[in-house]
């Protein structure tokens, strides 16, 4: 994995990080129907060759060749694109103003359905194993899951306030949840929800507004939106064992070889911290860094 692929939502382009040098090598310029309009890239997922981005402004997905680096097409969905996950050949995109989960054709480029789900879905994850997507919804406290295999059997499971994030564990035996609390006095928590009895066994205090997560099978990183903070998780033994300031407004999140990457909103840059030795750097990439992936 040489290169992060960042979603710039105020500038309107992507950014091709080198992570061994850690600089920005490329920058995808995505390009609205209209061509005044702004296109708000927010949520991207990696497919064959290329990327699919969701935008938040043009409503819309945009296709990039990777080999090319160029937005080689893109497609009306719906109202407020905010994530995308791609399952076989088939895009699965979360629109929060029709509160409905889109699924895409990408071979024949044409929308299948349109899924229902909470009150404005925030993300998106799929676990590929189970075959499960799991969608957050902000404005209704809850998730939703839908069986990839049968789109029509999901699930809505009441959670805690403002839920913006849920990603299913590497062993696929739990949801973890970042429950937000946005607006509000209180600290954030992730919950974590068992995908047995769908129930809550236990909540992690964290910082203030979690926003985004990153998980392996040993750990759980969180970006605290409110604070300035990186809550670091064990997952197993349900505590948060570190807390590492990084400053301004953490939103993506993403480890890789002993580095965190974290899109910094307030600064509009990009942070890399080693987590052994603590050192950390920055470099300043474009508006409101979001959704970020490595390819």
């Amino acid at each position: 994995m040489g290169h992060l692929y960042v979603c710039n939502t105020s500038s309107d382009y992507i950014s091709k990080i080198n992570i061994i040098n850690f600089e920005e090598d490329t920058r995808i310029k995505l390009k609205s129907n209209n061509t005044n309009d702004r296109v708000g890239p927010h949520g991207i997922c990696a497919y064959k060759d290329k990327l699919i981005v969701a935008n938040n402004y043009s409503h819309s997905i945009s296709v990039i060749n990777l080999i090319k680096e160029v937005e080689e097409s893109s497609h009306y969905i719906g109202v407020h694109c905010n994530d995308v996950v791609v399952f076989e050949n088939n895009a699965y995109i979360i629109c929060g103003d029709l509160n409905s989960l889109i699924v895409f054709d990408l071979i024949e480029n044409k929308i299948l359905e349109e899924i229902p789900c909470g009150s404005l879905p925030h993300s998106i994850c799929l676990n590929k194993e189970k075959k499960l997507l799991v969608v957050s919804n902000m404005y209704d406290d809850s998730i939703t899951l839908i069986d990839c295999r049968n789109n029509g059997s999901t699930k809505n499971i009441r959670v805690g306030a403002y839920p913006t994030k849920a990603v299913i564990t590497v062993d696929g035996q739990h949801a973890l949840i970042c429950e937000s609390n946005i607006g509000s006095d209180f600290r954030g928590s992730i919950a974590i929800l068992s995908l047995k009895n769908y129930k809550v066994i236990n909540r992690i205090t964290v910082g203030n507004a979690p926003i985004d997560m990153y998980c392996d099978e040993k750990s759980c990183l969180v970006s605290n939106f409110g604070d300035g903070t990186v809550s670091c998780i064990d997952v197993n033994n349900y505590k948060e064992y570190k807390k590492i300031i990084v400053g301004g407004m953490p939103r993506g999140i993403i480890k890789s070889s002993g580095n965190i990457y974290v899109g910094d909103n307030y600064n509009n840059r990009l942070i890399v911290l080693n987590i052994k030795e603590g050192d950390k750097r920055y470099i300043p990439i474009g508006g409101e860094p979001t959704g970020m992936i490595l390819v």
